[in-house]
C-alpha cells in the first residue's frame, strides 16, 4: 500500500498530512493517524482496494453532490447542480412569496440563478426537485448596527456562580435575570454567559459545561422555577419534601458540591412537574402551554428525552458503564424496536424530560427579557461549545452527523508541550455537505433561540480542527479542513435572521489571514489584555482591532486580581523563577499603563491590585473596540479563577460562587466606580 497514495487521499479530503509545531518545524502525520482519520470521514483506506474506491468517491463529488442545499450571498448569482428543463426556474422566497426568473444554462448543463436581494432560505423548483439557497447577508450583524455605530459594554459570567433566593447551590436563570437587571441600569448593553447545554442528568459529577451531551437543549439545573410556578407553591413543595435545611446549607457554600446539590434539584423539579399535571392546582395558563410544547415537540426533543431515561436505566444496571456503546445492544441504535418498546413503556418519563426543557426554555426567555426590559441592546449572549461528547445525546441520537472515534483538541504549543485532547467530538465536515447542513444550522438556532448574541468557542473550528484518533496521543492528530465559506454564510443569515451579535473565540495559534477573514464576516473577535503584547510592552490601546470585542481577563485566565497578586503560582514548585518572572511581568504591564497615561507613579505591591485592576479596565475602556466585556471577577476586583485548563480534579474548576445574591454584586460604590470607566450608569425612566 502506498503511504504516497494515502496521502494524497488525505489531501483531497481535507485531512492535512503535514503541519508544523510550535518550534516551525515541519511534521509529518503519521500513516495510522492518516488512516484513521480518513476511516471516520466515510473514506476507508486499509488496503489498495480501498484507498482506490475513496479516490474515486472523491473525485465524483460523492454524498456532497446528493444534497439538494447550497448556499450563497446576496447580490452574487447562484449556480446550481444540473438541470434538464429549461431556464425558467419559479422560486419561493423566504417568507412565501413566489416568483420566476431566467436561469443561465452553462456548457455542462449547471444553472446559474441571477442574484437575490434578500437574505433567507429560498427554495428552486427545478422539474427534478427542489433546492434550498440558503442566501446570507454580505457579513453579521454586529454591535455597531444595534447601536448605531456608538460604543458600549457588557459583563460576562458563569451562570453556576450566580446566587439567587432557593437557588439549591446551583446558580440559575433567577441569577442571570438578576444580574442583568442590575447591569443594565450601570449601563451595561450585553450579559454573557456560560454554556447552558444539556449535560447528564444521571451523571452530575460530568458538569464542565464545555463537554456537553448535546448543544440542542438546556441544563435544567439551571432552571428557574419562579419563572413559571407561583413562589408559594414552589415553598409548599420545598417543605413537603423536606429539601428546605439542605438546600440552604448547599446555597451557603463558597463552591458547587454538585454531587449533593443535584439531587434536591431533581426532587423539586419532579415534584414541579406532578404539581402542573394535577388538575386540582390553578395552573392553567401554565399547563396548556406545556400542553402545547408536548404536542409540537420535535423528533430531536423527543430523542434527547428518550436518551436520558434510558442513560438512567442503563446506569442502574450497570454504573460502571462510561457510553452508549456500552449499553445492550439493542438500545444503541436510537431506532430500534427496542427502543421504541422502551420509550413507549417509560412515556411518563419521556414526557418529564419533555417538562424539563420546557421549563428550561422558559426561565431562559425570561431573563432574556429582563435584560432587554432594562435597556439592553443585545441582552444575553450565549456560549457555543466546540463540540459535544462522543458519549451523550447527540452522538447517540444522530450517529450519522458526527466524526465516531475522533475526538476534537490542538496540538503541541508553549503552553501544552504535549498538545491537548478535549475529548469532543463533532459534526462530519463531509456529513455536513451531504446532509445539507441541517445539524450545523439545528445548533445555531437552539443557541441563538433566547438570546441577543453567542459566542463561537474555538471559532478557527469552522476553518479546520485538530481531530485526534481514539486511543491516540495529541501529538498522533491532524488538521481536517471543515466547509469555511458555507458555515459562515449560515452563521451570517442564522446572524440576520435572529437579529444577534456573533463572537469568534480566535485565541491561540490560527492560519495566517484567519482574524482578517473574522473581520470580513463581521464576526468580533477577542482581544484580550493579556495576549496584546508586544516584544518589550503592550499593545497600545489606540491600536486594538475596532470590531473585536475588548476583555480584561477570560474564565480560563486568573483575573487581574489575582494575577497580579500570583494567586495562580503554585507555592509547591520549590526552586521556580515563576514568582521572578512574575514580577518583571508586572513591571511591564505597569510601564503600559504608565505609557498609556493612566496611571502614574511606582507599581503597587502584588497584594495591592485594586489600583491594577482599576488601570486595566481603563485600559480597555480606551480601545477603540466597539464592544468591551468584563468578566465580573474583574469588576468585583476578585482573584478567582473559574476554570485552570488541562486540569480537572486538581482544581475545584467550574465550581466557584460569587459571593452575594446576584442582584446585589454590583451595588458597591467601589465596583460602580470601576463600571462608570466603560460607559455611564443608564438613565431610569
Amino acid at each position: 500500500m502506498s503511504d504516497e497514495t494515502l496521502r494524497q487521499l488525505a489531501a483531497k479530503a481535507g485531512v492535512a498530512p503535514d503541519w508544523t509545531d510550535q518550534t516551525g518545524a515541519e511534521r509529518a502525520v503519521s500513516p495510522d493517524s492518516l488512516r484513521a482519520i480518513l476511516a471516520a470521514l466515510g473514506l476507508p483506506a486499509d488496503s489498495d482496494q480501498a484507498l482506490h474506491h475513496s479516490l474515486v468517491l472523491l473525485d465524483s463529488g460523492g454524498q456532497a453532490s446528493a444534497s439538494r442545499f447550497t448556499t450563497a450571498r446576496i447580490g452574487q448569482p447562484v449556480s446550481l447542480p444540473a438541470a434538464s428543463g429549461g431556464t425558467t426556474i419559479e422560486i419561493t422566497l423566504d417568507g412565501g412569496t413566489r416568483c420566476v426568473v431566467s436561469a443561465e444554462a452553462g456548457p455542462d448543463g449547471t444553472l446559474t440563478l441571477p442574484a437575490f436581494s434578500e437574505p433567507g432560505y429560498h427554495i428552486a423548483h427545478l422539474p427534478d426537485g427542489d433546492v434550498t439557497i440558503a442566501a446570507a447577508p454580505t457579513r453579521c450583524v454586529t454591535f455597531a448596527d444595534l447601536n448605531a455605530g456608538a460604543p458600549g459594554w457588557g459583563l460576562a459570567a458563569q451562570i453556576y456562580s450566580l446566587r439567587s433566593e432557593g437557588d439549591g447551590g446551583i446558580g440559575n436563570f433567577a441569577g442571570v435575570a438578576a444580574l442583568g437587571r442590575s447591569a443594565a441600569k450601570q449601563g451595561a448593553d450585553a450579559l454573557a454567559i456560560s454554556p447552558v447545554h444539556a449535560l447528564y442528568g444521571a451523571r452530575p459529577e460530568l458538569f464542565s459545561p464545555y463537554s456537553p451531551s448535546t448543544r440542542l437543549f438546556c441544563n435544567p439545573l439551571h432552571a428557574d422555577p419562579a419563572t413559571t410556578f407561583p413562589i408559594e407553591l414552589i415553598r409548599d413543595v420545598v417543605a413537603q419534601l423536606s429539601l428546605g435545611e439542605e438546600m440552604a446549607r448547599l446555597s451557603a457554600l463558597p463552591q458547587i458540591d454538585w454531587l449533593a446539590a443535584t439531587p434536591p434539584h431533581w426532587a423539586l423539579l419532579r415534584a414541579l412537574f406532578g404539581a402542573l399535571r394535577d388538575p386540582a392546582r390553578s395552573l392553567d395558563a401554565p399547563r396548556a402551554d406545556f400542553e402545547r410544547h408536548l404536542a409540537d415537540a420535535s423528533p430531536l426533543l423527543r430523542a434527547h428525552a428518550v436518551f436520558e431515561v434510558l442513560h438512567g436505566a442503563e446506569l442502574r444496571r450497570d454504573p460502571t458503564i462510561k457510553s452508549w456503546r456500552d449499553w445492550r445492544p439493542a438500545y444503541r441504535d436510537p431506532n430500534s424496536p427496542e427502543v421504541s418498546a422502551f420509550a413507549a413503556e417509560h412515556q411518563d418519563e419521556v414526557t418529564y424530560q419533555i417538562f424539563l426543557q420546557w421549563l428550561t426554555g422558559r426561565s431562559y426567555g425570561e431573563a432574556q427579557r429582563a435584560c432587554r426590559e432594562g435597556g439592553m441592546k443585545v441582552g444575553l449572549i450565549a456560549d457555543l461549545a466546540i463540540g459535544m461528547d462522543g458519549a451523550g445525546s447527540h452522538a447517540w441520537s444522530r450517529q450519522h452527523e458526527v466524526l465516531g472515534g475522533l475526538s476534537i483538541g490542538a496540538p503541541p504549543d508553549y503552553y501544552a508541550a504535549e498538545g491537548q485532547n478535549w475529548a469532543l467530538t463533532t459534526f462530519s465536515p463531509r456529513g455536513l455537505e451531504a446532509s445539507g447542513y441541517a445539524p450545523f444550522i439545528e445548533t445555531l438556532r437552539a443557541s441563538l433561540r433566547h438570546v441577543g448574541g453567542i459566542r463561537i468557542d474555538h471559532v478557527m473550528g469552522m476553518s479546520r480542527l485538530w481531530l485526534i484518533p481514539e486511543g491516540a496521543g495529541a501529538l498522533d492528530g491532524a488538521y481536517v479542513s471543515f466547509p469555511t465559506e458555507p458555515l459562515f454564510r449560515l452563521i451570517a443569515l442564522e446572524s440576520w435572521r435572529h437579529r444577534a451579535i456573533v463572537i469568534g473565540e480566535d485565541l491561540g495559534t490560527l492560519p495566517n489571514g484567519f482574524r482578517d477573514d473574522l473581520r470580513a464576516q463581521g464576526v468580533a473577535g477577542l482581544r484580550v489584555l493579556r495576549f496584546e503584547k508586544t516584544q518589550h510592552s503592550y499593545v497600545p490601546p489606540e491600536q486594538w482591532d475596532a470590531g473585536a470585542v475588548a476583555l480584561t481577563t477570560t474564565h480560563d485566565l486568573p483575573p487581574t486580581a489575582g494575577w497580579w497578586a500570583g494567586a495562580d503560582i503554585d507555592p509547591r514548585d520549590d526552586g521556580s523563577d515563576q514568582d521572578s518572572v512574575r514580577a518583571w511581568d508586572r513591571g511591564v504591564l505597569w510601564g503600559a499603563f504608565q505609557n498609556a497615561g493612566l496611571v502614574e507613579g511606582e507599581r503597587p505591591a502584588p497584594d495591592d491590585t485594586d489600583p491594577v485592576v482599576n488601570a486595566a479596565i481603563r485600559y480597555i475602556a480606551r480601545t477603540p473596540c466597539t464592544l468591551k466585556l468584563l468578566p465580573i471577577e474583574d469588576a468585583l476586583g476578585i482573584r478567582t479563577q473559574p476554570n485552570v485548563p488541562g486540569t480537572t480534579t486538581e482544581k475545584p474548576n467550574w465550581r466557584h460562587r460569587l459571593d452575594g445574591e446576584a442582584g446585589a454584586l454590583l451595588d458597591d460604590p467601589k465596583v460602580q466606580a470601576r463600571l462608570r470607566h466603560l460607559g455611564p450608569p443608564r438613565e431610569q425612566p
